[in-house]
């Protein structure tokens, strides 16, 4: 019998699959283009990505199952959706590779400057292969115990509640220089990487998409704690113009059996980047297989681990990674939303023809 994804490791598998490297520039993020209590912000993108899912969730049963290729296959030649899988395929690999450098800079910035670049693109490499090699099942389970390394990590903000003060809260909601849409974006690219969750079809029990819904419920709150939080501990002000007010939120934390806390929470939190960067080069790479099926999966993973090296070395700073990461999130918010709503109009289209043959 054919191994299937739990639900239980699916839901596990969503919340660690995000880019939560976003949360760390989250605060700074919702009030720069929200405005006052411009966390509240993350509970209508929230609401959306949930419609998002909502698709994916219609596209598993009205397809019965089956795999969005032979969904569109059936209709489409595949000659003629090579140039969009492409496309995918691109943003997806340049988003993962992007995430990487963004970590990466991060981290030589905050703590070892003088560490080789090259050294974090070999060891982030090396992980993404041995992961890639294991298949999505081993992925699945290897995430179960990635997550309570990752989550574990949370509760040290709790130490922090004896500073916090609803006097900081203003009763002005999304008040001063706002930009929603580019906010909207900002905030939305916190929870992308559950799109490529529309392959799971083949791999999953019947009664999986709760578990979509139950993991994308997990980073809401694990956000809007984060948000609430420092919101409530730092000022309006020292919000704005702090790079990674989560960061400095945890350089905070003051814990008797641990120094620099912020030190250890963002290298643990190398697992969950981890965990986003293999997820996007697994969908590169079923897309890949789907496109030739006589080639060998591990060819396709050393093309896309070779792309996805080059252009991780790409970025000169952490400015440029930045840019990238803004532009190439903009085209998977683009795909998230196109790609199912493609897909449906292709399954309205089979059976509004079903129909008309079976009344002739």
């Amino acid at each position: 019998m054919k191994e299937r994804l739990h639900p239980f490791q699916l839901s596990i598998l969503i919340m660690m699959m995000q880019n939560g490297l976003v949360l760390y520039s989250l605060p700074r993020l919702t009030a720069e283009y929200f405005g006052k209590n411009g966390w509240l912000s993350i509970i209508f993108i929230f609401v959306l990505v949930n419609i998002n899912i909502m698709m994916i969730a219609i596209i598993y049963k009205l397809g019965k199952g089956r795999s969005i290729f032979e969904i569109i296959e059936a209709s489409i030649p595949k000659w003629v959706m090579v140039p969009i899988y492409l496309f995918i395929i691109g943003i997806w690999i340049g988003i993962a590779s992007m995430i990487t450098s963004e970590y990466i800079f991060i981290y030589k910035l905050m703590f070892f400057p003088a560490l080789p670049y090259i050294l974090f693109i070999i060891l982030f490499t090396l992980a993404s292969f041995q992961l890639l090699r294991g298949g999505i099942y081993q992925f699945a389970k290897a995430s179960v115990v990635l997550f309570f390394f990752v989550e574990l990590m949370i509760f040290l903000v709790f130490y922090l509640f004896p500073e916090f003060e609803f006097s900081r809260f203003t009763t002005f909601f999304f008040k001063g220089e706002t930009d929603y849409f580019k906010g909207a974006l900002h905030v939305y690219s916190a929870f992308l990487g559950i799109e490529v969750s529309i392959l799971f079809f083949p791999m999953v029990e019947k009664k999986w998409t709760k578990a979509l819904f139950i993991g994308n419920f997990i980073s809401m709150i694990i956000y809007l704690s984060i948000l609430f939080l420092s919101f409530g501990f730092f000022s309006f002000d020292q919000i704005l113009h702090d790079k990674y007010p989560v960061m400095t939120l945890f350089e905070y934390t003051e814990v008797s059996f641990l120094t620099r806390a912020e030190n250890l929470c963002f290298s643990v939190f190398a697992f969950k980047v981890l965990s986003t960067i293999v997820i996007y080069y697994w969908g590169a790479q079923q897309i890949l297989g789907n496109i030739n099926k006589s080639i060998k999966p591990n060819f396709w993973i050393f093309l896309i681990l070779g792309c996805g090296c080059i252009l991780a070395l790409l970025p000169d700073s952490i400015v440029d990674v930045e840019k990238w990461v803004e532009r190439l999130s903009t085209c998977a918010i683009g795909i998230a939303w196109a790609l199912p709503i493609f897909v449906l109009c292709i399954l309205f289209i089979q059976s509004f023809k079903r129909e008309i043959d079976h009344a002739k």
